[in-house]
């Protein structure tokens, strides 16, 4: 909380006089405001009746002038706090003296510069996805708002309201064309509002703005609910056709086969965490390693299919003691940034390959590397693996996050009960 009084300095200046004028204390640092009034004495400051003593001509005047000032501040103090939760002393000075050289202020702290600044992280951190993501998304946002200066407190539920709105009007770019937009889907608008409730909370924590003007939530506020997402694997005929599908003669397919089988066969390991397997990972017939996602370790025995696909790249020379060859384009794996563009790059590049085998099996299913996550949580519920036992593997917090994950693959008593009620 700031505090202002008047003092008188404690050393006289060049002329041998006292500056006399407003000290304001916050957060434990103090500024100072003087504008020229001085004394020839400190003793003709009565600091108990916060006065300047009669013998001193215009003592009145002088006072009043000073009683003014020192309200002025005290009154900012206590605006700033109330607007903006986090100020400083030299914040408050800085608005008295905006005001008396006719400046306006904007209310608030900056949105946009708590933008910066979590966009800034996330570029040192090396967290190259989600940065170029919400830079883009944030884009969108500038569009909208048309306002550098806007203050966090003003992007509330109303303004929200009306984004939303924007961001169904057509404002996704088709290829590099601007003259063909066509609008963004419910997922894509819902990771736009996720960019602006972080950034919320992050400006809640810093006490930049008052959790009173919170916009997310209910009654009337934005309510951030992910769209239901249809999340369909292989099943176990088109699995056994995939591995015993001759792609000899083609080394590239061959390769996305076997990256996508492998995180398969451990328990539908994401492809980042696949391509990053290292030899090393694997002792005693288990593999070991952290999930890059959530940095939560374990453990996994090593699976008999597996173990034959990883037998073809033991003679491969790698570099950084990788398994697989894609990311030998690194020297090594410290620039997280590089890192995450050459596993994309590598994703891609597998994603465009899988699509083809797909296509010799003449499977129409639109099939991806993470879709093996789905293939492996589909054929858990089809053989009634505990969720408990899937939490492990999964290695998710929570149990209610692999209930909701598997309820996606959970058909079997739907589909008696529809039986029961039409096959009679």
């Amino acid at each position: 909380m700031a505090t202002a009084k008047i003092i008188t300095w404690s050393r006289p200046d060049k002329d041998g006089q006292y500056p006399i004028g407003i000290k304001i204390w916050c957060n434990g640092k103090p500024s100072y405001i003087f504008e020229g009034h001085t004394l020839p004495n400190r003793d003709l400051w009565d600091a108990k009746k916060q006065e300047v003593k009669k013998s001193f001509p215009n003592a009145a005047r002088l006072t009043n002038y000073l009683s003014k000032k020192l309200s002025e501040a005290r009154d900012k103090a206590l605006r700033l706090e109330t607007d903006e939760l986090k100020v400083s002393a030299q914040q408050i000075k800085a608005t008295i003296r905006d005001k008396a050289n006719g400046k306006q202020k904007s209310k608030g702290v900056p949105f946009k510069e708590i933008a910066d600044q979590y966009l800034k992280e996330q570029f040192e951190c090396g967290n190259r996805d989600v940065y170029l993501a919400d830079k883009s998304r944030l884009v969108r946002f500038y569009e909208f708002s048309k306002n550098d200066d806007l203050p966090v407190s003003a992007v509330n539920a109303d303004f929200l309201h009306r984004y939303t709105v924007y961001l169904r009007k057509d404002r996704k770019r088709v290829g590099n064309s601007k003259t063909s937009p066509k609008p963004l889907s419910e997922r894509t608008i819902i990771n736009h509002l996720l960019i602006i409730r972080t950034l919320w909370n992050r400006a809640i924590t810093a006490k930049a703005v008052s959790n009173e003007n919170y916009p997310f939530g209910a009654d009337g506020k934005i309510l951030i609910k992910f769209p239901e997402s249809i999340k369909i694997g292989l099943n176990e005929v088109e699995l056994n056709q995939l591995e015993t599908l001759d792609l000899s003669d083609k080394p590239s397919l061959n390769h996305a086969r076997n990256v996508c089988l492998v995180g398969y066969y451990f328990a539908g390991m994401r492809i980042t965490d696949t391509l990053l397997l290292k030899w090393s990972d694997f002792q005693n017939g288990r593999l070991y390693y952290k999930m890059s996602k959530n940095g939560e370790p374990g453990s996994l025995k090593m699976p008999a299919k597996a173990a034959v696909i990883l037998e073809q790249y033991k003679s491969v020379q790698n570099i950084n003691g990788l398994v697989f060859p894609d990311l030998n384009r690194l020297n090594n794996l410290d620039d997280r940034m590089k890192l995450r563009k050459e596993i994309n790059t590598a994703e891609n590049r597998i994603n465009k390959a899988i699509k083809v085998v797909m296509t010799k099996m003449a499977c129409t299913k639109n099939i991806s590397p993470h879709k093996f996550r789905h293939s492996f949580a589909q054929r858990a519920e089809e053989m009634n693996v505990s969720p408990k036992v899937l939490q492990r593997l999964y290695r998710h917090e929570s149990i209610n996050t692999t209930m909701i994950y598997q309820s996606n693959f959970s058909h079997q008593k739907a589909d008696e009960a529809l039986d029961a009620v039409v096959g009679f």
